[in-house]
């Protein structure tokens, strides 16, 4: 999904058809990326300790592809408001 020039991809270590199920019991309009061998977990350094689950955080990568923002608040509301806010920013003079 892109919507004022920033898309959303949502990444995790569930399968391609985990995924697909997923997507569709929450009528989801964006991209879930499997990640099953943790590559990119890995690289974003956000493995959970002792399990094979990643942690919630979201990224905001300008198109430099530098990391503008990053949010891992545990309420699902304070997350968003954080990262809407964090896309506002991007738009600033």
């Amino acid at each position: 999904m892109t919507t004022n020039n920033v898309e959303v991809i949502g990444v995790s270590f569930d399968s391609a058809d985990s995924h697909k199920q997923f997507i569709a019991k929450y009528n989801l309009n964006f991209t879930l990326l499997a990640d099953t061998g943790g590559k990119i977990v890995e690289a974003y350094d956000v493995k959970m300790p002792a399990v094979k689950m990643a942690k919630r955080v979201s990224f905001l990568i300008g198109l430099d592809g530098k990391i503008v923002h990053v949010t891992d608040a545990g309420n699902p509301d304070i997350h968003f408001n954080e990262m809407k806010d964090a896309i506002a920013g991007l738009k600033k003079p």
